[in-house]
């Protein structure tokens, strides 16, 4: 499916209905100097992307705020693609992405990935009273893509109608499941008319969470008491099984910009592949770029100075 498809509107917000929590609050107050004074940076940077990450963008844009008196940063989290268009279109300094930009929609060689800002481990979802705990990656094709699995009771549930719910074409998160989970694979709701699509990743959870029958996705951090989270072949979505390669539902989550050498962008950018960033990474429960170096989609990880970038290297 063409990656520009129905592409909501860029100035539709996703204020996510998330509290940063004591952990990042504390963490807030003893914030550094970031290496460079409050004087010396001021101006505005606007940051538009992946909703799966959206709890550490906000506390890490708080954080750099404080240190800068003359800084605001405006995050909209739209989606990955949306956001990655978005940057091609010139309204967005920073986007963040679940997902690797195609070069064929996307051919700016200023545009410059700044990877690996954390991985991002994505789960199924469904309702907590569900009968429910692990299931295979065929089963979710034939839920997702074949339409062949209808109903609970195919899989050991109740007898209940399965209603798949999926984010919408802009996501990165949908791009991801599609790539790793359903094996390069479309949805289709087919004859049963079921599927669900929704905007953002709270909106899928929030549908879960009150809908017995339906099977969502959404990242790790996002997920909360109202829903109950699968395995996947009996493997729970855990840091370890990324590392050992039995889990397979997870991403890097890439910061794009076409702005690098803008003094403030440079400087929020430096800050994001920083300790301080990294110790708001395992407070909001992602995983740290450092602690897992796999090579994903056949691509290698490099280092650049400060920051992750690669910038020859996109598929």
């Amino acid at each position: 499916m063409n990656q520009r498809q129905h592409l909501p509107q860029l100035q539709r917000r996703d204020w996510l209905r998330l509290s940063l929590g004591a952990p990042a609050l504390a963490f807030l107050g003893g914030c550094g100097t970031l290496g460079r004074s409050r004087e010396e940076l001021s101006g505005k940077i606007t940051i538009v992307g992946a909703t799966s990450t959206q709890p550490l963008l906000a506390a890490a844009a708080q954080n750099f705020e404080r240190a800068h008196a003359g800084v605001q940063i405006q995050l909209r989290t739209t989606g990955s693609i949306s956001g990655l268009d978005a940057m091609a279109q010139r309204q967005a300094d920073i986007t963040l992405s679940d997902t690797y930009a195609d070069l064929a929609l996307y051919p700016d060689p200023d545009m410059t990935d700044y990877q690996l800002l954390c991985i991002v481990c994505f789960a199924m979802i469904v309702h907590p009273r569900l009968s429910i705990s692990t299931l295979t990656q065929q089963q979710l094709i034939d839920i997702y893509s074949t339409s062949t699995i209808r109903n609970w009771k195919e899989v050991g549930g109740p007898d209940l109608p399965i209603t798949p719910v999926v984010r919408v074409p802009a996501s990165g998160t949908r791009d991801v499941f599609r790539k790793r989970v359903l094996g390069g694979r479309d949805e289709s709701a087919q004859s049963t008319g079921t599927l669900v699509q929704k905007n953002f990743s709270l909106d899928v959870r929030d549908y879960v969470a009150h809908q017995r029958g339906a099977i969502g996705y959404l990242a790790m951090p996002l997920a909360d008491r109202t829903v109950k989270t699968l395995s996947l072949e009996g493997q729970t979505p855990t840091a370890e099984n990324i590392r050992n390669g039995t889990y397979p539902f997870w991403s890097y989550e890439h910061v794009y910009t076409v702005n690098g050498t803008n003094p403030l962008v440079a400087a929020f950018l430096d800050f994001l592949s920083g300790s301080e960033v990294q110790d708001l990474v395992s407070q909001f429960h992602y995983q740290p770029s450092e602690s897992i170096r796999l090579k994903l989609d056949g691509l290698p990880t490099t280092r650049h100075g400060a920051s992750w970038a690669r910038p020859t290297e996109r598929p």
